[in-house]
């Protein structure tokens, strides 16, 4: 029987949050679920999937696309071609789908953010969510496809797998390529994922000079500032305060986003918070699609209006 092959993003051992996405289209897909994962990652629950295959490798071993070619070999060998090969759309598992495309003859299709069932579509999305494209793999045959994170999580069936777990004993080391070192982000005294209150600020908020003033609101309300990537890439707030898919994603009880458009890889970051209040001047803004409440105007006019009803 055809099965859904999932491979693990791990990082340090820890089995990411990422993952999920994986499972949720896993599991719209209807098939059995396998997933391979180096050994030792921990805070990975074996219920998850049909199947686990550990591989007993190091984990820089393991996120070698040239070795996870050797890896899959064994799977196929042992279970046969899956329907769907699934990988995050992270900087690794973009490369290993890439190159395990290319060795297999499988055809690709990346970031994939959305699957009609009754179709068999896969679905991703261009110009800020403004518009999608359908995708259809060629044929009967397996397809690889890496999943855009926060998706899919929505989707992971509740119920308890009683999974099989097998072992890949030897992997061929590739040689050509050396894993360094991680390169770790500059810590931070603020951490804002654990922030029951965040005030971002986006493009919008015009120039550098204007960041202080938004310090001093997130002051008032008792907030803590965060930005998205325009914000950060400018250097107008530190890396550590980004929202995002290339930042920190976030739960807040409240998100209260100013000058924000809403890119999906914002969007991503923040779209689990309890209530997300949106200011744009622009009212077809992508971000008023997932705000709870929404204010169409001038991010200055409502900062001052927000400040002097503060004060009193």
């Amino acid at each position: 029987m055809s099965y859904t092959l999932i491979v693990a993003d791990v990082r340090q051992g820890v089995f990411g949050e990422a993952n999920l996405d994986s499972l949720g289209i896993a599991s719209l897909l209807g098939k059995e679920v396998y997933l391979v994962v180096p050994e030792g990652a921990y805070e990975m629950n074996e219920k998850m999937a049909d199947a686990v295959v550990k591989v007993k490798a190091a984990e820089e071993v393991f996120l070698n696309p040239l070795n996870m070619g050797n890896i899959l070999e064994q799977v196929f060998g042992a279970h046969g071609k899956p329907g769907h090969l699934v990988f995050c759309h992270s900087s690794s598992g973009a490369e290993s789908a890439a190159y395990a495309a290319g060795l297999f003859g499988f055809p690709v299709i990346t970031d994939v953010s959305g699957y009609d069932r009754e179709r068999g579509v896969f679905l991703k999305s261009y110009y800020s969510d403004k518009i999608f494209g359908e995708f259809k793999a060629a044929g009967d045959g397996p397809c690889v496809i890496t999943v855009r994170s926060g998706s899919f999580r929505e989707s992971v069936l509740e119920k308890s797998f009683t999974a099989r777990v097998e072992a890949i004993e030897n992997v061929e080391i590739a040689a050509g390529r050396t894993f360094i070192e991680y390169v770790e982000e500059e810590k931070s005294d603020i951490d804002i994922t654990k922030a029951e209150f965040l005030l971002s600020v986006g493009r919008g908020v015009g120039n550098q000079d204007e960041i202080p003033s938004y310090e001093e609101l997130a002051g008032t309300l008792k907030a803590v500032l965060s930005g998205s990537r325009p914000v950060i890439d400018k250097l107008w707030l530190p890396k550590a305060r980004q929202v995002g898919t290339s930042g920190k994603t976030v739960k807040p009880k409240v998100y209260l986003a100013m000058g924000i458009s809403g890119a999906f890889q914002h969007i991503a970051g923040m779209k689990d918070s309890d209530c997300i209040i949106a200011v744009n001047k622009d009212a077809e803004a992508p971000i008023f699609q997932y705000a709870h409440y929404g204010i169409v105007a001038d991010i200055h006019k409502v900062r001052d209006k927000l400040k002097e009803i503060a004060k009193a």
